[in-house]
């Protein structure tokens, strides 16, 4: 079992707004209500790529059932502990030519006692776990290590961990030694600092991390596709000119094809060609992070494939 964790989990709304302009009045033309959150988004693309999935983290308040709800009516197997706050939400505005607009709430603040209970639900959860995904940003209240205390959990019963956040959580994470990161390449800048802006920097910045903290640096390099960074050698994957409806969840989908190829026991190359074949097929549905896996099979026979190293 993949087991899928969220500490920042939100009510998704996505808004189709023909004409979106700051400062005037629209009328909303579609409207789509997932159970976000990245971790949810990876768990729900790990459902859809039929392998087995559980979602955890921390729900509370009307939202919170509402979300409960939706991954219920999804399928997806999950465990969440409830605690007294009010789940976030979050609104993706996007117009008729694809452009996207995000507003994200910081949600309420969690006790230490609620985090706490968390932790050991976590531990208990392991016993089930083949591989853990560890996605987004973390609830108000939690502190900057707490993706450490929780890959440590992992590395002690020996379990494959992907790490997909950013700032201060991802500078702190890289040092728990997690198996994977996926930056993008503002990410990988604030981590090793200096200039990233051809792919000869992202290999010299991401093989510092590979030499000290991680065994892959995944870099989505959006439409052109990514970089998979290992000691030994570095693989470029390049997807298939599509039309694009909705990249939000897309990073999140990738992430989930990654862990879906490390459960498998995939060759690297594989693991980065089905996850950017995955990546670019959620680009082309209005809701965040899914897939049609028809059209994955289709996509991943047209994704080029090069050594860079």
């Amino acid at each position: 079992m993949i087991l899928a964790v969220t500490l920042n989990i939100a009510l998704d709304h996505y808004y189709y707004v023909p004409h979106f302009r700051i400062g005037n009045v629209h009328r909303v033309a579609k409207q789509v209500v997932t159970a976000g959150g990245k971790g949810l988004n990876v768990a729900r693309v790990i459902h859809q790529l039929q392998a087995d999935v559980k979602a955890t983290g921390i729900i509370g308040g009307f939202n919170g059932q509402r979300i409960l709800q939706l991954v219920k009516e999804d399928g997806i197997a999950h465990h969440f502990m409830e605690a007294p706050i009010e789940t976030r939400k979050c609104m993706n505005i996007v117009d008729e030519s694809g452009i996207s607009t995000e507003l994200l709430e910081s949600g309420e603040q969690l006790e230490e006692v609620h985090l706490e209970s968390f932790i050991k639900e976590f531990s208990a959860m392991l016993a089930e776990a083949k591989v853990v995904t560890f996605s987004g940003s973390a609830m108000v209240g939690m502190p900057k290590t707490v993706y450490n205390q929780l890959i440590a959990l992992c590395k002690t019963k020996c379990i494959p961990v992907l790490l997909d956040t950013s700032g201060e959580l991802l500078k702190c994470g890289i040092e728990g030694e997690p198996t994977l990161i996926k930056p993008n390449q503002q990410e990988l800048r604030q981590l090793v600092g200096g200039e990233i802006a051809s792919i000869e920097d992202i290999i010299r910045a991401s093989d510092k991390l590979v030499n000290n903290y991680v065994k892959y640096v995944v870099v989505s390099l959006g439409e052109n596709g990514a970089l998979l960074v290992m000691k030994d050698r570095v693989i470029r994957a390049v997807p298939p000119k599509m039309e694009v409806v909705n990249v939000v969840g897309s990073g999140d989908s990738m992430v989930a094809a990654l862990a879906v190829s490390i459960a498998q026991g995939k060759t690297p190359e594989e693991m980065l060609r089905y996850s950017v074949a995955v990546s670019a097929v959620n680009t082309l549905s209005e809701k965040t992070g899914d897939i049609d896996l028809n059209k994955v099979e289709e996509i991943f026979s047209k994704v080029e494939v090069y050594v860079e190293k």
